[in-house]
């Protein structure tokens, strides 16, 4: 008997099969329930139901129906074999065959035009899946179209559209069967099992007792066929999870019928005129509007949400109806005691409550109740955002409802693999405290497996450029690290070595010339690689290496770091090896042998690293057995494998722990309705979600849909109606509403909006019953949208209804970035660390000036906050970089002078400093190496020429022994002095000259000065609008006795300061200090005291302007003063007034004499 159950409720659908079971257990106990699933996580939450139940859930077999179907046809029928030669595999394999020999043919022309210069066979490949994909749709949705064409006729509803496609399956048939396979498939074996079983007696024993068929929203309508005609032998239970109690097969929604409505109005009024033109008058009852209602029965919607998302739950029940089944209804009904339930009470009795007649009142409308939180919908920024308020809603719900459990909540989304980030993100590093028990499924084994990933990126090399970035993230696969014995800091290692030694893209020279550029040595890997072997052969003073290439040795590789040189040189002759082994047209055999002799190259695993590699070696294995079953011996390119292997392993799931007792995020599929207390929904976003999958434009069964048909849209549309029927609870919906760059409003997913809209024509809270119908319905949804700030750390987060349980912002928002209070209270004396007599060395009293809070964090708290990672370069360079641009007019600058000195010539040294650049990979290639070098030798000669006059009568370097006085206490200031000349002390950089240089050389004049040796000092730099810059410090005033005084208590100072600055940061930025002692000189150099100008420019400096970021910026700085403040400015200012100024009002010009 063929039975079908129609319940709302998929727990009393359960209950009924439990019930079947006891009343009528199988006969033979070691025979097993079949229960036909469309999920693997339907059978998951069935198995664990009837474990409740029975105690055991064993011996029950959860097949999908098509496995299902297919066994019984070779139970009934002879000859069927256990797997149809007609599968998506084997006629993509036969068609790759069969296309290139009819393409000659003039019915084949369009796919002729399209295969042209298709010599590596990739178009072919995916036009022959694409093909095969339509063929297998036709065989379950159009079985009558194959027979006809297997019958040498013309489907008469296509008439001559696409007329190869007949062809094509004429000679995929006549191909099968002279390989000598079955011509059974899925269109001729339902006519003929359903036959055999109607007019012959079918061996019982080889078919199932009974057969369940659980919670399947849409089958096929042969399927039904074949399940209706089973249902004449064996007992076959139907259990539809059925959203309403009445008929609703041809329900239609309002957009529907009001298009149909203005296309019949128009009919009626033309059929009006028409019949009063010829005199044949036609009397309407009425006017248009009521015939148009009377003939359409356009005032009967049913449900609207019903009627819009439920089409392929619709198109379902028309077939159902279509067959002589006994029905069985079980429906709940549901009380009416929160919105929710409204909802489903609605669509469970096909009503609605709006009415077009009644605007002024909201009377007629569904009372909800105030605090009403059964649904809400959140919009955020984006979807970390909506990761994040997800958990703080959770928090809140877990809290407000002690008996909700992790287990009790599912969340689906979209697409898992683009929310897993966040979601790992989120919830894998809330503190213990927050955290909440999760597992997320359905991944794809690529997005899960570094390994999968890993393979999937060396199918790539033949094309590959071979940027340094891909090969090291190649490399840091834990695997490929293990396979070449490089460990962790080793990689560390070998990343800074790839980028000093100049590696950009490119194995070697013939890589480039793969993308037809000019083939270069420089910036490749084998560069790069003999740069590292040479450092461990010689020393990078011994010069070039003048070989095949000019090459200059990398001196950090010695002693064992050969090794690591070793390795690295052993993986890219890996690479090198492979890539011309892939860049290659192979048989099938030798294609195997490739791919496991690179799995055993590149990858060393542990048992998980393993099953994705026995993934590979099966999936290649069945491929052989592919080609072998489709008679297919050409030859594959590397493209069509690659595809092949990439369809194949990409859209593999490997992580399904789904209902492992936590929180369970998926993504949002068929049958995942079921029952959770609360059902959230992520990414509902428009466009998004419902997908869209647009179909091939020579599937002819476009524009020709029937009752039954799969469309991913009507798929996704009845997902969205099944989440709202199967929550329990509650329904929590999310979406990006805001844009993240410029906050305007976007709107959600169309059934979101249509949901909504649904709620505000239907619902109205209970105090606005007396509203009118838009006004009530706009108060509804400001209850039911919460519109979230865009950043955790706001204080609209902590505030309103929807309060963040993410304490770890709490600093941020309520002191609004004042100044940590860690370090208000100095730490113990620095000079208590100290053994007396207490002595400074010179370099680290100018290197403390540079910014004395970095020097603090660094050398006594022993804190380094590390730059962001610089990005890896993957291109050659073409322009030299600001940095690589001072460094090398820095080198060119001293050798210029060495060799005005030394009187040597100076092209020679330069031409050979160009080629040394070049052999590191420092200068650009070709004629822009040359324009970049020209450019920076122009600027260092200018520099030079300035320079070489002062460097006349060299003095001795003068060794710094200062008695100063800290805290009463002795202190001795040691150091070196150099660089000193008839002329004075020459201090100079290939750059804009900075306050820290500034102050450097002060601090270097004022030893002179305290030592009775007082002179001018040089100060010379580089300004791209100015030129050369030359500022002369003049020598204190005074007498020699006078100017040592004061130098050295000018310098005491900065010894005290140094010293306090080492107990507590020290309020000195030298950018922000500068701008401000500058803005109190006025045009004749005088100091003019101007508090407000100071604080203007001083904060301009230290916050960040619109092209460039401020000084206060620094991470060093933002550890302690993370906003500009008027306390902060009058620190700096007095500090600055102490240190900076006297050097900044004793500097004058060159050019003033």
């Amino acid at each position: 008997m063929f039975t079908v159950y129609h319940s709302n409720q998929i727990e009393l659908l359960k209950s009924l099969l439990v019930e079947l079971i006891k009343l009528s257990p199988l006969e033979n106990p070691f025979e097993a329930e079949q229960i036909l699933v469309q999920s693997p996580g339907m059978s998951q939450w069935l198995k664990m139901e009837l474990a409740k139940e029975f105690g055991v859930a064993a011996n029950i077999d959860f097949p999908l129906p098509a496995t299902f179907i297919w066994e019984c046809f070779t139970h009934v029928l002879p000859d069927v074999p256990s797997r149809s030669a007609f599968n998506k595999e084997a006629m993509t394999w036969k068609l790759m065959d069969i296309l290139p020999t009819l393409l000659d043919k003039p019915d084949f022309s369009a796919l002729n035009r399209y295969l042209e210069g298709d010599e590596d066979h990739a178009k072919l490949f995916q036009l022959s899946e694409k093909i095969a994909d339509i063929f297998d749709g036709y065989l379950v949705y159009r079985p009558e179209w194959i027979a006809t064409w297997e019958s040498g006729e013309a489907v008469s509803e296509i008439g001559e559209e696409h007329p190869w496609q007949p062809i094509l399956w004429q000679a995929l048939y006549d191909k099968t069967v002279s390989l000598g396979q079955s011509p059974y498939h899925r269109a001729n074996l339902y006519e003929h099992f359903i036959d055999a079983l109607a007019h012959t007696t079918p061996n019982l024993d080889e078919l199932p007792k009974r057969l369940f068929v659980f919670g399947i929203s849409s089958l096929p309508p042969r399927y039904m066929d074949a399940l209706k005609a089973l249902g004449e032998h064996i007992d076959v239970h139907l259990m539809f999870t059925n959203p309403c109690r009445y008929y609703w097969g041809e329900v239609r929604d309002r957009k529907y019928l009001a298009k149909l409505a203005a296309r019949h109005r128009k009919h009626v009024e033309w059929k009006q005129d028409h019949s009063e033109v010829h005199g044949v008058s036609e009397q309407l009852k009425g006017d248009v509007d009521d015939n148009v209602i009377d003939e359409l029965h356009t005032d009967v919607v049913g449900n609207s949400l019903l009627a819009s998302m439920g089409k392929l739950g619709r198109d379902n029940m028309y077939l159902l109806s279509q067959l002589e089944a006994h029905e069985v209804e079980a429906f709940v009904d549901v009380d009416r005691d929160s919105i929710l339930h409204q909802l489903q009470a609605d669509i469970l009795n096909l009503e609605e409550h709006q009415k077009d007649d009644e605007l002024e009142t909201s009377e007629h409308k569904q009372v909800v109740q105030l605090g009403d939180k059964s649904l809400s919908v959140h919009a955020c920024h984006s979807p970390m955002r909506e990761v994040e308020v997800l958990h703080d809603q959770l928090l809140a719900m877990f809290d407000a409802d002690p008996n909700l459990k992790p287990r009790d909540i599912i969340v689906m989304v979209a697409d898992i693999n683009a929310y897993s980030p966040a979601i790992q993100a989120v919830f894998g590093n809330a503190p213990g405290e927050r955290f909440i028990p999760y597992s997320i499924s359905d991944r794809t084994a690529q997005e899960e497996s570094p390994v999968l990933n890993a393979f999937m990126q060396l199918m790539l090399l033949p094309d590959s450029r071979f940027q340094a970035s891909e090969m090291l993230e190649l490399l840091e696969v834990p695997a490929i690290m293990a396979r070449f014995g490089i460990n962790e800091d080793q990689f560390e290692r070998a990343k800074i070595w790839i980028e000093e030694i100049g590696v950009r893209w490119g194995l070697d020279e013939q890589t480039a010339g793969q993308f037809e550029l000019p083939q270069l040595n420089q910036n490749t890997w084998l560069f790069g690689i003999q740069r590292m072997l040479l450092g461990y052969a010689m020393p990078e003073s011994a010069g070039l290496f003048e070989g095949e290439r000019t090459i200059a040795a990398y001196n950090e590789v010695q002693g064992m770091d050969a090794e690591l040189a070793g390795k690295l040189a052993h993986y890219v002759d890996t690479l090198n090896q492979f890539q011309r082994q892939l860049n290659a047209t192979q048989s099938a055999q030798d294609w195997h042998r490739i791919i496991n002799d690179m799995l055993d190259a590149f990858f060393s695993v542990e048992l998980e690293g393993e099953m994705a590699l026995k993934s590979i070696r099966d999936t290649m294995s069945q491929l052989l057995e592919q080609l072998s079953d489709a008679g297919y011996q050409e030859t594959l390119s590397h493209t069509v494998l690659q595809q092949y292997l990439h369809n194949k392993l990409s859209g593999t799931r490997v992580s399904q722990r789904f209902l492992a007792g936590q929180v369970n995020f998926c993504t949002l599929m068929p049958m995942r309705s079921i029952p959770f207390k609360l059902v959230c929904l992520l990414g509902m976003n428009d466009g998004a979600y419902p997908r869209s999958m647009p179909p091939e434009g020579f599937d002819l069964m476009n524009n020709r849909a029937r009752p039954g048909d799969r469309s991913r849209r009507d798929d996704d549309r009845y997902l969205f109606l099944e989440a709202l029927l199967s929550a329990q609870q509650s329904l929590y919906i999310s979406y990006v509403g805001r844009s993240i760059q410029d906050n305007t409003e976007k709107v959600p997913s169309v059934l979101v909006s249509e949901l909504l809209e649904y709620c505000h024509q239907n619902y109205c809270l209970e105090d606005d019953l007396s509203l009118g119908v838009d006004a009530s319905g706009d108060k509804l949804l400001d209850s039911l949208i919460h519109v979230h700030p865009m950043v955790p750390f706001s204080p609209d987060a902590f505030s309103g209804e929807d309060k963040s349980y993410a304490k770890e912002w709490l600093p941020s928002v309520n002191r609004l970035g004042a100044r940590s209070g860690a370090f208000e209270q100095p730490l113990d004396d620095y000079l208590t660390e100290m053994t007396a007599p207490y002595q400074l060395d010179l370099v680290e009293l100018q290197r403390f000036w540079r910014l004395p809070v970095q020097y603090f964090f660094n050398r006594r708290l022993k804190v380094f906050f590390e730059p962001p990672m610089a990005t890896m370069e993957n291109d050659e360079p073409f322009t030299l970089g600001g940095l690589q641009s001072y460094k090398m007019r820095d080198e060119l600058v001293d050798t210029l002078l060495q060799c005005r000195l030394n009187g040597e010539p100076e092209e020679p040294v330069l031409h050979r400093y160009m080629e040394q650049q070049r052999a590191k990979g420092l200068l650009p290639v070709g004629a822009f190496g040359e324009l970049e070098f020209a450019a920076n030798r122009e600027q260092t000669d200018a520099m030079v020429n300035v320079l070489y006059p002062l460097t006349g009568k060299p003095l001795e370097d003068s060794e710094v022994r200062l008695e100063l006085s800290v805290e009463g206490e002795p202190c001795e200031l040691t150091g070196w002095l150099t660089q000193r000349y008839q002329s004075g002390l020459l201090r100079y950089r290939s750059g804009k000259i900075r306050a820290q240089d500034w102050l450097a050389a002060w601090i270097d004049h004022l030893c002179l000065a305290a030592m009775g040796q007082g002179s001018r000092t040089h100060l010379i730099g580089y300004d791209k609008k100015e030129g050369v810059v030359h500022w002369v410090i003049s020598p204190l005033a005074g007498s020699i006795e006078d100017n040592a005084s004061q130098a050295k208590m000018i310098l005491q100072e900065l010894v005290r300061l140094f010293y306090q600055g080492m107990n507590q940061p020290l309020a000195y930025f030298p950018k922000t200090a500068l701008a401000g002692v500058q803005a109190c000189i006025n045009k004749a150099g005088e100091w003019v005291d101007d508090e407000e100008a100071a604080f203007k420019k001083m904060a301009d400096a230290f916050n960040d302007g619109y092209l460039f970021p401020g000084e206060g910026s620094d991470r060093y700085i933002q550890r302690i003063w993370s906003s500009w403040d008027d306390d902060l400015g009058k620190a700096i200012r007095l500090n600055a007034s102490l240190v900076l100024q006297a050097a900044v009002l004793a500097t004058h010009d060159a050019e003033e004499g």
